[in-house]
């Protein structure tokens, strides 16, 4: 049995969900969370903001936050004026998962925090400098976590999580319950913490 949670750390709604991923995870710690990122900005979809996307940005970050109640930073809101930043989903996925791989016991709370480091501090994902004090914070050994990172095994370990998630979602976020009978639906866009933890709990007594 695991909790499957397909996103992309440059999605909006994911963000606006990631306080909902956190308590779902500590709620339900002995069953495996499985986080597979789903590469929304990658491959031929990289693209580079602009101040047309800003405000494409801008419109729906304000229905994510009156609906999610997830604060959205000052820093965020002036970094995606920024034309000059590229937007590739590869490089926080592949983050995400390398602390899966070798640190998986912080795989949740990691993704929170790059989440947390785009659209409240408005930092560039694209960058090693960002991920480091995130790195600190969660106790992972920096040497060792960028030596893995940078791998072509890491790479490839993405694309392959990119077409995983494919299989498993058509949008992002998506958390299923597979109770290895059954792959049961619990979250598709947002739901509230209170549904989130009554269909878990329906799913596992099935």
């Amino acid at each position: 049995m695991k909790l499957i949670y397909v996103m992309d750390p440059l999605c909006g709604w994911c963000y606006g969900n990631y306080r909902n991923t956190l308590q779902t995870a500590e709620r339900y710690k002995d069953i495996p969370f499985e986080i597979i990122p789903g590469g929304m900005w990658a491959g031929q979809n990289v693209r580079q903001q602009s101040k047309q996307m800003a405000a494409y940005f801008i419109k729906h970050d304000q229905q994510i936050a009156s609906l999610t109640g997830t604060a959205f930073g000052d820093a965020y809101f002036k970094f995606i004026n920024q034309d000059e930043v590229v937007l590739d989903s590869e490089i926080p996925s592949r983050a995400i998962l390398t602390v899966q791989q070798f640190w998986p016991e912080k795989n949740v709370a990691f993704t929170a925090a790059v989440q947390k480091e785009r659209y409240f501090y408005g930092k560039d994902l694209n960058l090693d400098l960002t991920y480091q004090e995130m790195l600190d914070a969660l106790g992972i050994e920096k040497e060792l976590f960028f030596k893995h990172f940078h791998s072509p095994e890491m790479s490839a370990a993405t694309q392959e999580a990119f077409a995983k998630a494919a299989d498993y979602a058509m949008s992002y976020p998506t958390l299923l319950l597979d109770t290895g009978s059954e792959m049961l639906l619990i979250e598709q866009g947002y739901s509230s913490l209170e549904e989130i933890f009554s269909r878990i709990e329906t799913g596992l007594v099935k």
